[in-house]
């Protein structure tokens, strides 16, 4: 996680001194109720697990503090298939869980959403994420780097599966070498590219071929040009981002 922090630190200078790691005897609390912990969490929780310096990332709560109060109040849940790892405090109010029954990596699991109910169905859960690591490394990016553009555009593919051999995501590291951009580690599945005037970004879903790309830019006369290149090569439609 000492990357993921430098990462933040680069586009949000003071980071690093706001966050605040969760105290051991609430980990081990936790641990206690939920069972074991991947390692991809553990070290989560032992950089920024008790205060994250008022970053929020895609409306969820990864705060220690209510996971062991949901834990202690909910017998049902504890050490399930399925870790509970934030909140959703979106509107949709689907939840973010670990899938232990499907690692990824050396020490991370694959990240699904799913209501917080009694007889949740871990088969059935939105897949999110390959892994908790890659949903951070994504979402921080989209937050301190990508927000910070004034020109953004999404360009997203169809959900057909069908339709997915004309919209081709491994073009996207083909556009982004041609364009002087460069890939930012660890992600695997998802990419995120920088340059000093624009960004891009790629989510890629954990298991079908869809994806979609987030494109940002200082200058509106370069974000036409690369959006047009980008929807010429990759046959998807751009959509502007407004706010």
């Amino acid at each position: 996680m000492k990357a993921l922090v430098e990462l933040i630190e680069k586009y949000r200078p003071g980071f690093a001194r706001e966050i605040e790691p969760a105290d051991e005897v609430d980990i081990e609390l936790l641990e206690e109720h939920a069972g074991a912990l991947p390692g991809a969490y553990l070290r989560f929780l032992q950089t920024m697990g008790s205060r994250m310096g008022g970053l929020e990332l895609a409306e969820a709560d990864l705060s220690i503090d209510g996971k062991i109060l949901t834990y202690q109040t909910l017998s049902w849940l504890r050490h399930g298939r399925c870790l509970l790892v934030a909140g959703d405090n979106g509107p949709a109010g689907w939840d973010y869980f670990l899938d232990r029954a499907k690692p990824h990596g050396g020490d991370d699991c694959l990240l699904v959403r799913m209501p917080l109910e009694k007889n949740l169905s871990p088969d059935t859960a939105h897949l999110a994420h390959v892994g908790l690591e890659e949903f951070l490394y994504y979402e921080a990016f989209k937050a301190v780097r990508l927000s910070a553009f004034p020109y953004r555009r999404v360009f997203t593919s169809p959900d057909a599966p069908n339709s997915a051999p004309r919209f081709r995501s491994d073009l996207v590291s083909t556009l982004a070498d041609e364009h002087d951009f460069k890939r930012i580690p660890p992600t695997e599945r998802c990419a995120l590219y920088d340059r000093d005037d624009a960004c891009l970004l790629l989510y890629r879903h954990p298991a079908a071929p869809m994806f979609s790309l987030s494109l940002g830019c200082e200058d509106p006369v370069k974000m036409e040009l690369l959006a047009s290149e980008f929807e010429a090569r990759t046959q998807l439609k751009g959509v502007i981002v407004k706010g």
